[in-house]
This record gives structure tokens, C-alpha cells and sequence, in this order.
């Protein structure tokens, strides 16, 4: 495969188990033949992308895999808020002064985004990146900010003050100071886009793991489902609380563990209440399984912000899509259709 420069490594992670993934960390495919191919782990968009191909000759498969890595490197082109000239970057260098000219894929994002802002009166929200940075999540200089500072960042945390014009192609903050982060978004988006065109190219056993967003496109090329682990939450990487069997579906897992840092023995993780600019406390994980992987990626982060209840019940607004959460305590709930179509195995709690 060529080389580009978004890979971190040429590590190829040992399987746990034949054709199992662990969610967020690990990803392995049968290891049957000369037409089963595995990626090697390329880093973007801040996590790692591992990408499984069967039934196609090794050349094949690589081309696959190229022409996802220009569809990632391109995407993050244009959402990331770290690379000057991106649109994020220029939608906010430019709040409270002007509209700025997106490309369709990130107004496409954003337009979802807000969506959502709406259905979950504010729980999911793109402009929390005052919040996060306030924290340290951005530039890694940890910290825990003082009450005042919490409320004078959450005072530039508003969904209903992102401007979006379909027609132009525009968007646009309404208040200086105002920022956007789509990490909460951009890599389902991104996980979508790579398994069309894997499809589009002819693949028709694979899968596509993009640091906890999975897509799955068909089942194994013998015919069985697609075998993901769920991570534990408060276990090494490669520990399990259960499994799931998917085919056709995507899978997103949010939590506490994936990027944190501790004070005074307490954890504080990346994941915020948009309403009260400190994490949620309530949950440890969230995985969310269904058939768009925006609305999958989206759901995982907003389900740790609302709670199992509040949460579970933002499901029926969705049809189609499951869940399954670790709460505080370490009681593991699901709701039924979790339970009946995909959990094969799960502990009762941890």
C-alpha cells in the first residue's frame, strides 16, 4: 500500500479472537486465505483507522484501502479545526464578522449536527469547543478550571447561533469568540463515506473501524456476522464486557476512557454537558448499533450526556437504532432490541 503521511505505525494488532473487533482499540478480520486483507494501522483525525477487506486479491484490496485514506485525508482537510484554511478553522476565525463558503460535505455535517442540538434540547452541541479547550483536551495542558471560568466559556456554547445558509453554502458564528469542533461528528461521517465506497468499488465483505465508529459492510465472507467486542470501560485495552454480531450496520462506542486525564484521583474525560460545561457523571460507556453512522457516532456522545433514561427515550425519536450503556455504578443496561438482534454475549455488570 502506499505510504502516506497519516500513518503512525505499521503495527497489525493480534486478533482475540477469529473475525472479533474490540471497539475502539482492535480490529482483526478471519485469517483464512491470500484473499483476506487487514490494513495496516494508519492514524487520522486524532485516532486510529484499521480497515478489513475479503474476497479480494491483495492488489485490490490495497488500492481499497488508498482510495479511503484520500477520502479521510481529504475530509479532514476541510473539518479539522487544527488545519489552517480548513472551514472549520475559517468559520471560526471568522465568528461574530462573516459568513465563510464550506464545502457540501462539512455543511452537510453541520446542517446534521444541528439537527440533533434540536432533538436533544442541546445535549449534543458543536460549539462546545470553548468548553473542551478551557479544560485542556486540545492543547494536553490538563487542567480544572475554576466555576467562573466554566460559566464564562458555556456563555459561548450555542447551537441556536450557528448560521448555516444551504443556498450560499455558507456558515457562519454569531459571536466572537464562538468555536466549532465536528470531532463528535466528522468520524461517523467519515466511516459512512469509506464503506460507500468500498462498496462502490466492488467490496463486498468488510469492515471499516475508525477509532470506535465501525462499519460494516455485509457479513464474513463465510457468511457469518461481524463479531465486535465492547470494550470495558475500566479494563486494559483488550478486556471485554460482551460481544455483538452485526452485518450491514454501524457501531459507535463513546466513554469516559478514551481521552482523559486524573486530579486529586478523580477522572475527568473529554465528554461534556453542554449545558453545565463539566463532564457527565452518570455513565462510563455507550454503544450505539444502527444504520447510518452519523446517527450512530452522534447518539453514543449524546446518550453519555442524557442518561439511561433520557437517553433510551431519545431512541424512539431514531427508529433502528440500539443501545447499550454502563452506568456509574457498573450496572449494564441495553434496551431490547440490543438484547435480541445483537448482544451474543455481555456481563451483568462489571
Amino acid at each position: 500500500m502506499k505510504q502516506v503521511k497519516a500513518i503512525l505505525n505499521v503495527i497489525l494488532v493480534t486478533a482475540l479472537a477469529a473475525g472479533t473487533v474490540v471497539l475502539v482499540a482492535f480490529l482483526s478480520g478471519r485469517n483464512s486465505g491470500e484473499k483476506d486483507y487487514r490494513s495496516p494501522t494508519l492514524f487520522a483525525m486524532d485516532t486510529t483507522l484499521e480497515i478489513t477487506i475479503q474476497e479480494r486479491d491483495r492488489e485490490s484490496s490495497e488500492a481499497d484501502v488508498d482510495a479511503c485514506v484520500a477520502l479521510v485525508e481529504e475530509l479532514e482537510s476541510n473539518t479539522s479545526r487544527f488545519t489552517g484554511g480548513s472551514d472549520v478553522w475559517l468559520v471560526n476565525s471568522n465568528a461574530g464578522q462573516s459568513p465563510v463558503a464550506v464545502h457540501p460535505e462539512t455543511l452537510e455535517i453541520m446542517r446534521r449536527s444541528l439537527e440533533f442540538s434540536r432533538l436533544s434540547d442541546g445535549a449534543f452541541d458543536i460549539t462546545m469547543a470553548p468548553i473542551a479547550g478551557l479544560w485542556g483536551f486540545y492543547d494536553r495542558n490538563y487542567r480544572v478550571p475554576t466555576p467562573e471560568e466554566v460559566e464564562a466559556a458555556r456563555s459561548l456554547v450555542d447551537y441556536g447561533q450557528v448560521l448555516l445558509d444551504e443556498v450560499n453554502q455558507t456558515a457562519m458564528l454569531a459571536q466572537r469568540g464562538m468555536e466549532i469542533d465536528l470531532g463528535g461528528i466528522a468520524k461517523g461521517y467519515t466511516v459512512g463515506a469509506m464503506c460507500e465506497t468500498l462498496r462502490n468499488r466492488g467490496v463486498k465483505h468488510g469492515l471499516v473501524n475508525f477509532g470506535g465508529t465501525v462499519g460494516a459492510i455485509g457479513s464474513r465472507s463465510d457468511g457469518k456476522p461481524w463479531s465486535i467486542g465492547i470494550r470495558d470501560p475500566r479494563g486494559e485495552a483488550c478486556d471485554l464486557l460482551g460481544k455483538l454480531e452485526v452485518e450491514d450496520a454501524y457501531v459507535s462506542s463513546s466513554g469516559d476512557y478514551e481521552r482523559f486525564f486524573t486530579r486529586d484521583g478523580k477522572r475527568y474525560s473529554h465528554l461534556f454537558d453542554p449545558h453545565t460545561g463539566y463532564q457527565p457523571t452518570g455513565l462510563l460507556s455507550v454503544t450505539v448499533v444502527g444504520p447510518d453512522p452519523v446517527d450512530a457516532d452522534i447518539l453514543s456522545t449524546t446518550i453519555f450526556v442524557l442518561g439511561t433514561e433520557r437517553g433510551f427515550a431519545l431512541l424512539k425519536v431514531r427508529s433502528g437504532y440500539e443501545a447499550l450503556v454502563v452506568e456509574a455504578d457498573g450496572a449494564i443496561k441495553m434496551t431490547d432490541g440490543m438484547r435480541d438482534r445483537y448482544v451474543t454475549e455481555v456481563r451483568e455488570r462489571l
